[in-house]
């Protein structure tokens, strides 16, 4: 028997897979697809979030960054008759597939089990409130139990599915897209539009440089996803237009589902007795992702390691101050451009 089974191997995931593996707990990670993975993000590591990773992981390595590696902050352009505003930071720009595997080959190497290409099926609490799981994997399907069970499987967890079955959630539609060319904004910058005329959320786009040369990456967000043909037709001549984007090839394209994160409705959900949710699951996102994600990690695995049997009532108590704070972000970032929250209204 384990006494962690975490399903997600995303940044949220590893982590915490790491630090339960480091205090000599079993622990195993499970991710559906096959490790290194892709994963839909624009791939941008704030001061903050460095910070975190140093002391929890070590040093970001320079072999996961792109370039251009250090970039200057976020460009944020309320409407297209209007100039950006500038909010600086240093951020790291990196490829999050690249990044991901770092931070899995440290959970590997701190002790934990790690399973790719694994699927979780089914998962049932016991009586004496371990959790059974059923998995399914190259080899065929498996059961394995454990003391707790942590979904760290993103905005759409099937985990926090399955525990609010009744939940009701506003969803948000997001695509990007890759193409091989040029474009005459910085390229240490992020760009973000609030324009309508572009996007539902906020329509992206920034730029990375790596051992296939140059990309440029961006993407658009929609209540609905009839509506991001439109809308990212819009975003591209309006890149062409106002900013010399110049599209020789079309790399891949991309589309994910996310629960309306920014609205205040917008719901925290902690898990169930002896199951947590951490991450995205909890629904503990902002602008940038990766943060929160860390942080989260970092408060369950506190939780875990100090609380006994009740780990949940720990991890829920300890993790508030972020939920505040993160509600605080959002409510700032509507009163600085109040046209954003009424695009999907």
């Amino acid at each position: 028997m384990y006494d962690v089974i975490i399903v997600g191997a995303g940044i949220a995931g590893t982590l915490l897979a790491k630090k339960l593996a480091e205090a000599d707990l079993k622990v195993l990670l499970i991710e559906g697809k096959k490790i290194p993975r892709h994963k839909m993000c624009s791939g941008l590591l704030s001061a903050q979030a460095r910070h975190i990773l140093k002391k929890e992981v070590g040093k970001v390595p320079s072999v996961v960054c792109c370039h251009p590696k250090k970039m200057k902050g976020m460009k944020i352009y309320p409407t297209i008759t209007e100039p950006p505003q500038d909010f600086l930071e240093s951020i790291y720009n990196v490829w999050r597939s690249d990044f991901d595997y770092w931070l899995t080959i440290k959970a590997s190497e701190a002790g934990a089990e790690v399973l790719d290409q694994t699927q979780l099926l089914s998962f049932s609490e016991n009586e004496d409130r371990t959790i059974e799981v059923s998995l399914k994997g190259i080899l065929g399907p498996q059961k394995q139990q454990a003391r707790f069970l942590v979904g760290a499987d993103g905005g759409t967890s099937s985990i926090r599915r399955s525990l609010y079955k009744n939940e009701k959630r506003t969803w948000f539609q997001f695509y990007q897209t890759y193409w091989k060319g040029d474009i005459d904004f910085p390229h240490d910058w992020y760009h973000v539009f609030l324009d309508p005329n572009f996007s539902e959320f906020f329509a992206w786009a920034n730029v990375k440089i790596g051992k296939e040369g140059k990309t440029i990456l961006f993407g658009t967000g929609a209540a609905k996803g009839s509506s991001m043909p439109h809308l990212n037709n819009n975003f591209q001549e309006y890149l062409e237009e106002a900013h010399g984007f110049r599209a020789e090839k079309l790399l891949f394209k991309e589309a994910c589902a996310m629960p309306k994160f920014f609205d205040p409705s917008h719901d925290y959900k902690f898990g169930k007795n002896n199951i947590l949710l951490i991450g995205e699951a909890t629904g503990l996102v902002y602008i940038e992702g990766i943060t929160p994600a860390l942080k989260s990690a970092v408060i369950a695995s506190d939780a875990f390691l100090q609380a006994g049997d009740q780990v949940l009532q720990q991890y829920e108590k300890n993790v508030q101050p972020l939920c505040r704070k993160l509600k605080v972000e959002w409510e700032t970032i509507l009163k600085l451009f109040p046209g954003f929250s009424h695009k999907s209204k």
